[in-house]
């Protein structure tokens, strides 16, 4: 096949080729040309993706119930604490009573409003000593209905609780997915700019570049 002179479709160049479909000059505008007709990716998340982030934020009752039984547990083992700043629900509470007539008085008066005492060790009564009065700390298991009702609101603050983080974590994903789609659109954009800039700056090389050639052969 004859040698013939074809145009660049980028820079508009006239170069010798014997290959017909050869459209470009060289490498260069090869690459321009490719970047700048490549079909720009619209920033969307896949269907597999967004099922995926969709499962992973839902609330897992297994889950939950083990967040819920924990407290609960740490709850059995706990002592009431009125404390300001240390505040605690527990299933055990303590009554100091002055004088031991009274310890005795008040014991009766709690066990008849469904408190009970129990067999361990920390949970027995104390007597503390003083100078002039004696002290007896009486410390009891709630009433069931207490404990009932206060195990209820402790499961339920967990579940509360969970679900908020959940809902957190969910923003904090869908915040972070956002910020990486836009970061990848603004470089496809800067890219499709950079390619723009680079092709136009190509064409008017081969323009002056022509007008160069054409001057000299002129001057021959």
């Amino acid at each position: 096949m004859a040698v013939v002179l074809r145009s660049c479709i980028v820079c508009n160049t006239e170069f010798p080729s014997k290959n017909m479909r050869a459209r470009f000059c060289k490498s260069t505008c090869k690459s321009i040309h490719h970047r700048a007709t490549k079909k720009p990716e619209t920033p969307t998340i896949k269907t597999e993706e967004v099922n995926t982030m969709s499962q992973l934020f839902q609330p897992d009752a297994a889950h939950l119930k083990r967040l819920q039984d924990f407290e609960v547990g740490q709850y059995n083992t706990r002592t009431q604490c009125n404390i300001q700043g240390r505040e605690q629900l527990g299933v055990m509470e303590e009554f100091e009573v002055q004088g031991l007539q009274q310890a005795l008085d008040r014991y009766v008066e709690l066990v008849g409003l469904g408190y009970t005492a129990t067999g361990e060790i920390a949970h027995l009564p104390k007597l503390i000593a003083g100078p002039t009065l004696d002290w007896v700390i009486l410390s009891l298991r709630k009433p069931e209905s207490q404990v009932e009702h206060e195990i209820a609101q402790i499961k339920a603050q967990v579940e509360q609780e969970y679900l908020q983080r959940l809902e957190a974590d969910k923003a904090a994903c869908v915040a972070k997915e956002v910020e990486s789609l836009l970061a990848g659109e603004k470089r496809r954009k800067q890219q499709a700019e950079f390619d723009a800039k680079a092709a136009q700056e190509a064409a008017e090389y081969a323009r002056v570049e022509a007008e160069v050639l054409a001057a000299l052969g002129g001057k021959q």
